[in-house]
């Protein structure tokens, strides 16, 4: 069953060959039991959650879950489990400009880890156990560090532009044992991850955008959601490759701010100072004080 997986996954991508070297060279042993992922809604942005071992056919399961969905917030919790599937999601969070949170006393490691940095933004609590190790393969009875695999898992993380340090780092973990991700060394490391609390977020790191981990069962106090409206005004500043509730926090937290509006096909958020009169634009979304 696993194998068929591998080559149903892989036939799709076009890297059967890929695959074959990926499955013996990465710590890619499939799981007997493949991830849970399930959707809710409360209003605001669905909230995915990811439970278990990563499986090829979880990335199939994800792509199509959130098939047509712009907004939305990736719970990730588990061991790990295929390498391949981790990286595949996390691109996929990416490209789709998920928020990815993992919870306070939860583990996310290995391929669960990888995921989560797609994130945009991430969050994390200051007592989640997110872990990496490098790449390996079993030779007599024992991890051997992988060069090949972790090559492949630097190109995705140079993807997701982290720095040459955290590149380092992940990659350079002992395969024998996890390296556990802190608040401050996502720090020292120029990860960006916002610190999350069963309250919401408390503060961010680095350049991350203002935004809540759990979606919102309604806008801010004060703001008004406009579907299909722009308003002209003062631009202030942009966001780029973020998520309506991002765009509307940001607004909400700042003084400064008198409306935001988001479109919706770049994931693009602008801040404005000043507005003139509301005008139909198919495409935008705009919130007002």
């Amino acid at each position: 069953m696993c194998v068929w997986m591998v080559r149903t996954f892989a036939a799709r991508l076009g890297v059967w060959r890929l695959a074959i070297f990926l499955v013996s060279a990465l710590w890619l042993a499939c799981p007997a039991r493949p991830a849970q992922i399930s959707m809710s809604s409360h209003g605001g942005p669905p909230l995915i959650t990811i439970t278990g071992e990563f499986d090829f056919g979880d990335v199939i399961k994800f792509l199509r879950k959130t098939e047509g969905i712009q907004d939305a917030v990736v719970v990730l919790k588990g061991p790990g489990g295929n390498a391949v599937a981790g990286m595949q999601i996390g691109k996929a969070i990416r490209q789709k400009g998920f928020l990815t949170v993992v919870p306070p006393s939860t583990n996310c490691a290995s391929a669960c880890a990888l995921a989560w940095l797609g994130g945009l933004p991430r969050f994390m609590a200051q007592d989640s156990r997110i872990g990496f190790h490098s790449a390996y393969f079993v030779k007599g009875g024992r991890p051997r560090k992988s060069t090949a695999a972790n090559s492949l898992v630097a190109a995705y993380l140079k993807g997701l532009r982290m720095r040459r340090q955290a590149i380092a780092h992940i990659t350079g973990a002992p395969p024998e044992r996890l390296y556990w991700l802190t608040i401050d060394a996502a720090r020292s490391l120029g990860i960006e991850a916002g610190i999350y609390t069963s309250h919401g977020i408390t503060s961010t790191l680095g350049k991350a955008p203002l935004a809540a981990a759990t979606p919102m069962k309604q806008p801010p106090s004060g703001m008004t959601i406009k579907k299909a409206t722009d308003y002209p005004g003062n631009d202030v500043d942009r966001l780029q490759q973020t998520t309506l509730a991002n765009c509307v926090l940001a607004c909400s937290d700042s003084a400064d701010c008198k409306a935001v509006t988001f479109i919706t096909r770049r994931r693009e958020c602008w801040i404005k100072s000043a507005i003139g009169s509301a005008e139909p634009r198919d495409g935008l979304i705009s919130a007002i004080k």
